[in-house]
């Protein structure tokens, strides 16, 4: 079928004859700013063109629809289904209006009518089918809506008054990834510099060395939040097929040349080290570095979001303020800024020579990073005793991050004399300097009762002044109190709006308690395909309890297409990271040959693992296949025995078990 009327993009690479497309990356970018009948917008005409430039250079066969009717939007995604069948990636973005009716999304034509519900509904396009035109891709499904900087419907008379869209949920938008530019019921901003802050941030991301999908959507809600001031995030549903896939795979050659997944895990751990490197920081330069090297292509960048709160929060103390004063006073500060350059360079041994040289004049930055070399045996030989000498070294000084660490080491013994209220003390000073973090583990401490009485409301008092502060971990810890109502009133949704803030930030614990929550469907309401979004991104950034629970997902089908072999590679993960539902889901796959060859000694040395650490379903798994003969030599005893380990641990199936084979 023939582009009638619209704008097609020049193409990269030649189409087949007959006007079929051959490429592997394919994209439809649709904009829609003029409009007949619905007010114009400014914006949505050249983010198009900045999408649609962005997709070429990345090797991208791009086909533009600009300010399409009903008609050429349906015609363009009807051809646009065809290309996207076989290919490696296949993207559609569309900007314009977006409006939700009953719970239902809709993108609106050029020609779309709004004088009534029914007339927009039947002038306008269900976004649920974009989603049945990527399908057909292999490892990339994506769906990117710019669609909600406005809602023309949200007046009374045709029973509107909601903003924003909805999070599809369709059957064809379970196989597709879906971001959207603002989270549900939000409104965007259309942008005051030619471009929205979402088409900016998205472009950007996308040609970051090397950046894969499962890292992109952290990097654009990181960078949204940073330039909106907090007032929007961009929201994401679904799985991907393949998260290690990359937009740009000719920058992973300054990386290694290794499989997608060891890239992966390169850039996360050099992410990690980068971070403790920094995290307790008082200068924002560190945290421009960190955002510097993820720009590069070196890390992940999994705690963007947090180093762009940390830098908002350090740029707003005031001129005479510690963390000004001590920046500015310190000697050796070029060295320490040509020492963290070298270090997110990953040439240690020129960052230990800098920050050797700075310390001996006396820089508490300097001394608090060889700390952190000698704490993680990163350019310097791991040794406990001589972290903690240099974190000393530091706190004397007046660093607020050697502070905290020394801190650490009284509290608990690290290479010192453990002394947990003078631990206390350091971090009393600390805070009271400023040092978000060192709220953050005054909370701790007033929880566990280190070095203080033990109470609840100093905790969480001492904990929101952490998050307000900036700190990343204390956001989750706060909801966890909210949660169970300890030292604050309970408050489940409250609870829930923390757990969001953290997992948006990059914590990945706050993700998977944000799967939980819209699995349970108690706090939230239930959304299975949600649920395994934050799992997923959960599980790419090492979390082993996100990769079992999307493994659980898989296996049973809820929620998403039953698949037992994307199942068994998740268990695999997660029983690499030690994980106990790793070693159980993976062995129960291998005994029933689901997704794996059949193999009933494999699955027993699993369900052993799962037993060893702690796991009372592998315990009584084990003692069915002691019972029954399957991968071992049938003996009762040791059947009796597992079962009686089982029923210890709370396992009343086993129990039951117990009783029928006539045995306590």
């Amino acid at each position: 079928m023939r582009w009638t009327a619209v704008v097609i993009a020049v193409a990269l690479n030649a189409t087949a004859a007959g006007g079929a497309w051959a490429a592997q990356k394919v994209a439809l970018v649709i904009g829609v700013s003029k409009y007949d009948k619905v007010p114009s917008l400014a914006n949505p005409a050249r983010d198009a063109k900045l999408v649609q430039q962005t997709l070429q250079k990345l090797g991208f066969e791009v086909k533009v629809l600009m300010d399409p009717s009903r008609l050429q939007l349906i015609e363009g995604l009807g051809d646009f289904e065809s290309a996207a069948q076989g290919s490696e990636a296949a993207i559609i973005y569309y900007a314009g209006h977006g409006a939700m009716i009953d719970g239902v999304n809709y993108l609106l034509p050029k020609d779309a009518i709004i004088n009534s519900k029914t007339a927009l509904t039947s002038s306008s396009l269900e976004s649920s089918s974009l989603g049945r035109s990527l399908t057909g891709a292999k490892s990339v499904r994506l769906i990117i809506l710019d669609a909600c900087r406005n809602n023309p419907t949200a007046t009374r008379s045709i029973g509107g008054g909601t903003r924003g869209l909805a999070r599809e949920s369709s059957n064809a938008n379970v196989q597709v990834v879906t971001l959207m530019a603002a989270g549900p019921g939000e409104v965007a901003q259309d942008g005051a510099t030619g471009n929205s802050p979402f088409a900016i941030a998205l472009t950007q991301g996308m040609t970051r060395p090397g950046i894969t999908v499962g890292e992109l959507p952290s990097y654009v809600q990181a960078e949204v939040e940073r330039m909106t001031e907090g007032q929007q995030t961009p929201d994401l549903q679904g799985i991907w097929p393949n998260v290690h896939w990359s937009f740009d795979p000719k920058g992973r050659t300054q990386l290694a040349a290794a499989p997608a997944a060891d890239l992966t895990k390169i850039k996360w751990e050099k992410d990690q080290v980068f971070w403790t490197s920094i995290k307790d920081s008082d200068d924002p330069a560190d945290f421009k570095a960190y955002m510097d090297a993820q720009d590069r292509g070196e890390i992940t960048g999994s705690f963007r979001k947090l180093a762009s709160n940390r830098i908002r929060a350090l740029e707003r103390q005031p001129v005479g303020s510690f963390q000004v004063a001590s920046r500015s006073a310190a000697p050796g500060q070029d060295l320490v800024a040509s020492a963290r350059d070298a270090f997110a360079r990953g040439d240690h041994r020129a960052a230990a020579r800098d920050w050797n040289a700075a310390a001996g004049m006396g820089n508490g930055a300097a001394m608090y990073n060889l700390g952190v070399m000698a704490l993680t045996g990163q350019g310097a030989p791991k040794d406990v005793a001589a972290a903690a000498k240099w974190f000393k070294a530091s706190a004397d000084a007046g660093h607020s991050g050697g502070m905290v660490n020394w801190a650490l080491c009284r509290l608990n013994g690290f290479g010192t004399a453990r002394d947990e209220a003078d631990g206390v003390r350091w971090l009393q000073t600390a805070a009271e300097r400023g040092s978000a973090t060192a709220m953050g583990m005054l909370g701790e401490t007033y929880l566990r009762g280190r070095g203080v009485q033990t109470d609840a409301r100093q905790a969480a008092g001492w904990l929101q002044k952490a998050v307000d502060a900036g700190d990343g971990p204390a956001i989750a810890q706060l909801g966890d109190l909210y949660e169970r109502g300890q030292g604050v009133p309970r408050d489940a949704r409250r609870a829930f709006g923390l757990y969001q803030r953290a997992a948006v930030a990059g914590d990945t614990d706050a993700m998977v308690r944000l799967g939980y929550a819209y699995e349970d469907g108690e706090a939230i309401a239930k959304d299975e395909i949600q649920a395994a979004t934050w799992y997923q991104r959960a599980a790419e950034l090492g979390n082993s309890e996100g990769m079992s629970s999307l493994a659980v997902m898989l296996e049973t089908g809820a929620g998403l297409p039953q698949d037992y072999g994307r199942a068994a590679e998740y268990y695999r993960l997660a029983a690499q990271a030690g994980d106990a539902r790793g070693y159980l889901g993976l062995g129960s796959l291998t005994a029933r040959g689901a997704g794996v060859s059949a193999n009933p000694g494999e699955a027993v040395r699993l369900f052993q693992a799962a037993a060893d650490r702690g796991s009372a379903l592998a315990m009584r798994n084990l003692a069915i296949m002691y019972e029954s003969g399957q991968g071992v030599r049938a003996d009762r005893k040791r059947s009796v025995d597992w079962y009686r380990k089982a029923a210890a641990a709370g396992d009343d199936v086993s129990r039951e078990e117990l009783a029928r084979l006539g045995v306590r």
